[in-house]
């Protein structure tokens, strides 16, 4: 499959020719898409006349750039140090037993993902944890699971850079 005349063929013309634009160009991409497809990676490899492992291995440094589909909400619980002092690991096997998966891993109904990160910026009312964008503080078991339940109720989806929103999976990465 190729990438089709669409903003993400727009995005590697701009940085066509331009190597040092690789991160940007990939970040640009994902903002589009919501991730970054095999055929973007291809296509950018032969715009920017890089090896495809040198994209690839930006791809899985910086860690919030991926290669599937995002789930309709993500969850991240916070193990930096005043949240692990005060109860990120009971947060964790809450949202674990929640959702039935590990850190790193989306539901089957690509309803959500889940990880663990180092720092929300809420140290002050830690525990915390961040559904999609949203920062909750001094969580408890009993709470994550009622901001989880209300979440699902919600039909927020990822936004595009043009304001638009899409679902997983939508294949809206042309």
């Amino acid at each position: 499959m190729e990438v089709h005349a669409g903003p993400v063929s727009e995005i590697i013309a701009r940085h066509a020719g331009h190597p040092e634009m690789a991160l940007v160009a990939l970040q640009e991409i994902q903002a589009q898409s919501g991730y970054i497809a095999v055929e973007a990676v291809n296509a950018l490899t032969k715009a920017l006349g890089v090896p495809e492992g040198e994209l690839q291995s930006i791809i899985t440094f910086y860690t919030e750039l991926r290669t599937t589909p995002p789930a309709q909400h993500r969850i991240c619980v916070c193990h930096g140090d005043s949240c692990a002092a005060t109860g990120a690991d009971r947060i964790s096997e809450t949202v674990e037993a929640h959702l039935g998966i590990a850190p790193n891993q989306t539901t089957p109904d690509c309803k959500y993902s889940y990880e663990h990160v180092y720092c929300l910026g809420n140290c002050a009312l830690s525990p915390s944890m961040a559904i999609d964008e949203q920062v909750v503080g001094r969580c408890r078991p009993d709470t994550v699971v009622q901001q989880l339940e209300r979440a699902s109720e919600s039909p927020a989806w990822h936004s595009r850079q043009d304001g638009s929103v899409y679902p997983p999976g939508d294949g809206s990465h042309a």
